[in-house]
């Protein structure tokens, strides 16, 4: 065991419910209000931007649009790759004069937005510690589940691939992290934050993100799905808050696309009806012109299709709202609905505790939890992501061992239990860099899509399945078929 104390607590938390307030925290609040009716009755809260989002109509920024744009406000950040500028205002009415300017596709409010959510969970104060001498692996029944040793014995361990973690940062110094770790191209996109780990509580998000892709193999606490690939942290959302702003996650997709991005982790969703409803940073609900909504999607499509057509392979939660997908076509979710994302529902053991105890060896480990979203429209492939519906009940004791393991901050004893599909998405990144590093390190986003796919185990049925997609992820049959 590396560093810490025996007398630290490794604490349990409830802390997988990874996306934002306005998203599918709040999903089955927003399916209930009758939204898609766009009704007049409902109180909202006024939201005040202080900065706006200018979307050329080109795909990619002109130079000369710039020029025009400064006579109406600052330019704070451009994106010229997809056509992308935040600017803050410096006159009246910017957005109705600058959407006027030819070659402007849309303004639009750059929304600040939550990204990591406690969802209403709190951690709990004594679940047991574990002394600097254990081993960890044993915990890890996410690796059984999907025959990654397995894989490891191959010979495949992800070398050669490079990850890029979009989240609330990492802990550079982590025991488990600092191995694999370019601290180079690693980067905050959040103003006045660094990508390290300062002190904010929702560092642990982006911490437990790298550690299932890509912990050391180095006799130390956990390892990785992938424990040779390289990750670079990305910070787009505030250790501090959990918050971030649209413009922040664009930027970020076209920075890890310029930098030799083979595979890109995105842990959260934003959902908003096409009507223009949403949530918040604050979890209060907002009403925005429907073109907003139709200007955010678009550009977004913009950085996921250019990450895309650069080699990219992206991984995306599909989120926990325990809700079906199909049939909502008035609600989209920012980045899950693309069809060039690989969207992951989560899996989990029925009390996995008990079976230790009772020493039983075949669990079912593919038991959809009961959060995760579903739909066969939406789905595309299933991972360990952990449940705590035992915490509802009050007993039985150990019900967390159904989490997901992983580093995090040193305040929580640096290896720590979570849920949520969050946890999901990198069990399939940490698959696809086997799968890339066991052809060279460059593969075409659809092979690696098509390998994931045909690979993976069908669970419930041999075609589409609304819990599990093409199948719960393989690591083995990924690198041998």
């Amino acid at each position: 065991m590396g560093k810490g104390n025996s007398n630290s607590i490794l604490t349990k938390s409830l802390i997988g419910i990874f996306l934002l307030v306005l998203a599918f925290g709040c999903q089955d609040d927003l399916l209930n209000t009758g939204l898609e009716n766009d009704s007049e009755n409902i109180e909202l809260k006024s939201a005040a931007f202080s900065e706006y989002m200018v979307i050329s109509r080109s795909e990619t920024l002109p130079g000369s649009l710039q020029e025009q744009i400064q006579a109406f406000g600052v330019v704070i950040k451009t994106v010229p790759e997809i056509g992308l500028m935040v600017v803050s205002p410096t006159t009246d009415d910017f957005e109705k004069k600058v959407g006027k300017l030819n070659g402007v596709m849309g303004v639009v409010p750059n929304l600040r937005l939550k990204g990591v959510n406690q969802g209403g969970l709190s951690l709990l104060a004594n679940p047991p510690s574990i002394g600097d001498d254990e081993d960890l692996f044993e915990l890890q029944w996410a690796l059984d589940a999907i025959d990654a040793p397995e894989a490891w014995n191959a010979g495949y361990t992800g070398a050669n691939t490079r990850v890029f973690i979009l989240d609330t940062g990492i802990d550079p110094n982590h025991p488990d992290l600092e191995q694999n770790l370019n601290t180079e191209l690693s980067k905050s996109f959040v103003p006045g934050e660094s990508y390290a780990y300062n002190g904010g509580y929702w560092a642990w998000h982006g911490i437990m993100i790298a550690g299932i892709i890509a912990a050391a193999d180095n006799q130390i606490g956990t390892i990785g799905v992938a424990p040779d690939a390289e990750i670079v942290a990305l910070k787009v959302f505030s250790e501090f808050s959990g918050e971030g702003q649209i413009s922040w996650v664009c930027d970020a997709i076209v920075y890890a696309a310029n930098n030799g991005a083979d595979l890109m982790n995105m842990s959260f969703g934003w959902l908003f009806y096409k009507n223009g409803f949403y949530y918040d940073e604050n979890g209060d609900l907002q009403k925005v012109p429907a073109v907003y909504v139709q200007n955010i999607i678009h550009l977004f499509k913009r950085a996921v299709d250019y990450a895309d057509k650069k080699g990219v392979v992206m991984v995306v939660a599909a989120g926990n709202d325990g809700l079906s997908a199909d049939g909502n076509g008035s609600l989209f979710d920012v980045p899950a609905s693309f069809e060039n994302v690989i969207s992951v529902s989560a899996t989990a053991p029925d009390y996995w505790y008990g079976d230790l105890v009772n020493g039983t060896t075949d669990t079912n480990f593919d038991i959809p939890a009961h959060y995760t979203t579903y739909g066969r429209s939406f789905i595309d492939i299933a991972a360990p992501g952990g449940d705590y519906d035992y915490a509802f009940m009050g007993e039985p004791e150990n019900w967390w061992y159904d989490g997901i393991i992983a580093p995090v901050q040193e305040p929580f004893g640096y290896w720590e239990w979570g849920m949520g599909t969050s946890f999901a998405a990198p069990h399939v990144v940490g698959v696809a860099a086997l799968i890339i590093g066991k052809n060279g390190g460059q593969m075409n986003p659809r092979q690696v899509r098509q390998q994931l796919l045909k690979t993976a185990d069908p669970i419930d049925c041999n075609g589409q399945s609304p819990f599990f997609g093409k199948g719960r992820v393989n690591a083995y049959r990924a690198v041998t078929e």
